[in-house]
């Protein structure tokens, strides 16, 4: 079955992954600094669900892991299918174009984790991400891992993958931690069919790349609630304009503008989450650097895929909703 191609779009969550058209070209080991998290998003899907069952082909940035609960699916990548059936699971690599086709007769049932590599490994100039990640990123050997009958740990990492699940269903103090903890030993445990990975270096661009961002996000985390403009930036970095966005693209695949609005309508999502008070949406706007509330709506629909209020009316315990979650795309 030949695989269709998607226009750029992102999921409607504060957790969604980005998703790339297949010719599109992903940045070489684009690495998110800590405050612009890329946590965990776990979700279930079934048959019933319409974007379930359209067959678009899809890749994002982050890894990728379903479990099927009930009944079986196709895996379609540009170059193979795979029936996996109720009881087993799999991993695709990040940058991969894919979709999952349910078996209609008999429907069926995922538990789906999506995470973005850096949760585990940080910057990949770190010692860990050398040994146990750039040597995958992007190799061919690992773009699909099966965990069925034929992976030594599957049933290990398939009760791993519930756990994270179930976690993640919960707001408990300390339940991040449990899910990285859980995340690591599947990441360890999907190797063991494997030799060792290859060694990786990174280029003198990528490390110079890496102190400019860190020096720039640093600026961006104490002033994202004032005015902030390139120029500033790229002082920051110590470089001119066009190579500080130059900078930001060959390492975040963003402009620095982007980042900046990113962080501060997650920074704006975590304050209506924890707001009590029916704080004014004008208010919470100005909080985060936004001095016009219609922009602010704007954006926050742009990045999370629902205005603010909607936002809160899901996300925080005093107006939560019991709507399930719809229009999410695997």
């Amino acid at each position: 079955m030949a695989l269709k191609e998607t226009r750029r779009r992102r999921i409607g969550r504060k957790n969604g992954p980005i998703y790339y058209l297949p010719s599109d070209t992903l940045p070489d080991y684009a690495d998110y600094p800590a405050d612009i998290r890329m946590p965990v998003f776990a979700f279930r899907i079934d048959s019933t669900k319409k974007s379930f069952c359209e067959g678009t082909s899809h890749k994002h940035d982050e890894f990728e892991l379903f479990y099927v609960s009930k009944g079986s699916v196709t895996l379609y990548t540009e170059n193979s299918s795979i029936h996996i059936s109720a009881g087993r699971g799999a991993a695709i690599r990040r940058g991969i174009s894919h979709f999952i086709e349910p078996d209609m007769m008999e429907g069926a049932s995922l538990e789906i984790i999506h995470f973005h590599h850096t949760l585990l490994f940080g910057t990949v100039a770190g010692v860990l991400a050398g040994r146990y990640l750039l040597g995958i990123l992007d190799n061919a050997d690992y773009e699909i891992i099966l965990f069925d009958d034929t992976h030594t740990h599957s049933d290990y990492i398939l009760n791993k993958m519930h756990e994270i699940y179930d976690l993640m269903q919960n707001d408990v103090f300390g339940n991040d931690l449990h899910v990285i903890a859980n995340l690591y030993d599947i990441w360890a445990a999907g190797l063991a069919n494997y030799k060792a990975l290859p060694s990786v270096a990174l280029s003198r661009q990528q490390v110079q790349d890496k102190r400019r961002i860190a020096r720039a996000t640093a600026y961006i985390s104490e002033h994202y609630m004032e005015d902030i403009v390139l120029s500033e930036i790229a002082e920051v970095c110590k470089v001119c304009n066009s190579e500080c966005c130059r900078t930001f693209r060959r390492a975040l695949h963003m402009s620095p503008m982007d980042y900046i609005n990113r962080y501060r309508v997650y920074t704006a999502a975590e304050l209506l989450t924890k707001d009590k008070s029916n704080t004014p949406m004008s208010e919470i706007a100005l909080k985060v650097g936004f001095n016009y509330a219609s922009y602010f709506n704007k954006t926050f629909k742009r990045y999370l895929g629902e205005t603010p209020l909607q936002y809160r009316a899901k996300h925080n315990e005093k107006y939560k909703s019991s709507d399930p979650i719809e229009n999410l795309r695997i």
